[in-house]
């Protein structure tokens, strides 16, 4: 802004020297001059002003404070006892490569700390129901910080039906998790169905963190990768409802496309968050772009993951 405020000046002294049609003119570039100058302003101060406010949101204090903790619980480890309940329910499990249990128990401790866990609303959750949630919502996050959930206060296990929402199985917005524990306990187990009820409602949570909105895309508008995530959804969703409509099965299941709210499309990332990691093969087989762009965001290759043999 510099030279346009000494080019300016220049005009504005022409113009008043010159005189007559020579002056006149100068006005006349004067005037076009401080209207694109205007126009460059404000476009670079939007810019700025997005980026401000996107990096604002992603280093509020809780999720300071929350990847702080989990810094602090570099190197620990869960007891015997947590991971003996952990490997005897939960599928997953024993898919996960050696080389992420570490940051994966990392994570649990740190959620377990700082995430109430309620039954009923009533009362604080068994042992076994906080690992087996902590421990499916910390996969999502292995390679992740933890402030991916900054705006979650609380996760409600009811016994059977959401009060309230009783048709789900689990629900979400920016601050709260609802999940069935007798749909999660009945299906913790399998490892490969696509239809995980935690890493689904969790994924939701990632969804909403940036700006509120469940609109599939992870990341804020402010993000390189924004553009990229908004064309894969329209795409993904066009190629989804296409596959049904023919009666195709497909890996990503169906409901994530017929799911759309005034004009957003809140179940693609979710639905395919439960694709990505229970069916990574299949997703990055019949849906390779997707898959690439979930591997970049989540920092894990799940289609390369194999069974292992552990206790």
């Amino acid at each position: 802004m510099t030279r346009l405020v000494w080019l300016v000046s220049l005009l504005l002294c022409g113009g008043c020297a010159g005189g007559g049609a020579a002056g006149e003119l100068g006005l006349v570039v004067l005037a076009g001059t401080l209207a694109f100058g205007f126009v460059v302003w404000s476009i670079e101060g939007g810019k700025k002003g997005r980026s401000k406010r996107a990096a604002g949101k992603l280093t509020n204090d809780r999720g300071t404070m929350l990847d702080q903790a989990m810094a602090q619980k570099k190197g620990q480890r869960l007891d015997p006892r947590s991971r003996k309940i952990i490997a005897g329910k939960m599928g997953l499990y024993h898919w996960l490569p050696k080389e992420l249990m570490k940051p994966w128990e990392e994570r649990i401790l740190a959620f377990l700390e700082h995430f109430p866990i309620t039954f009923m609303k009533r009362d604080q959750a068994t042992e076994e129901m906080r690992l087996l949630v902590a421990a499916e919502a910390c996969l999502l996050i292995v390679k992740r910080p933890l402030s991916d959930y900054r705006h979650l206060r609380v996760i409600h296990l009811w016994e059977h039906e959401i009060e309230g929402n009783e048709s789900a199985r689990g629900s979400a917005d920016r601050h709260e998790v609802n999940l069935s524990w007798g749909y999660l306990k009945k299906t913790i187990g399998q490892a490969r169905d696509g239809h995980n009820l935690v890493l689904h409602e969790f994924a939701h949570l990632i969804d909403f963190a940036d700006d509120g909105v469940a609109q599939s895309i992870p990341v804020s508008n402010a993000s390189p990768d924004f553009e990229e995530w908004r064309d894969l959804v329209e795409h993904e969703h066009a190629r989804l409802m296409k596959a049904y409509e023919d009666g195709r099965n497909y890996s990503i299941r169906a409901y994530g496309g017929y799911e759309s709210i005034q004009g957003d499309k809140p179940e693609i990332f979710s639905c395919g968050t439960s694709a990505f990691f229970e069916r990574g093969s299949r997703l990055r087989r019949e849906c390779p772009q997707i898959y690439r762009a979930m591997s970049k965001f989540y920092g894990v290759d799940p289609a390369r993951w194999r069974k292992q043999k552990r206790v």
